[in-house]
């Protein structure tokens, strides 16, 4: 399974808690995946995005993607 994959179940399921600290753990999370992507950053939040939206798309109840979303568009706008 290719690391993209495995960020976007690790969101998944972050998507799917009340967990007190979900905002710092999604933003560790997005953190981790872009350490292992020097140079490729931006890059790499886009194909995150997308993949965030076909999760969307599939629209299971009780998921909140919103935190997420918020914290990979705040990263692009840090490199614009």
């Amino acid at each position: 399974m290719d690391l993209l994959q495995q960020l976007v179940e690790k969101l998944c399921v972050l998507a799917r808690t009340n967990e007190p600290n979900r905002v710092a753990l999604v933003e560790k999370a997005i953190d981790e995946y872009l350490n292992d992507k020097a140079g490729i950053v931006r890059l790499s939040l886009e194909r995150l995005c997308n993949a965030i939206e076909r999760e969307e798309a599939d629209r299971r109840a009780l998921e909140d993607w919103s935190i997420a979303k918020d914290y990979i568009r705040s990263r692009l706008y840090r490199l614009a």
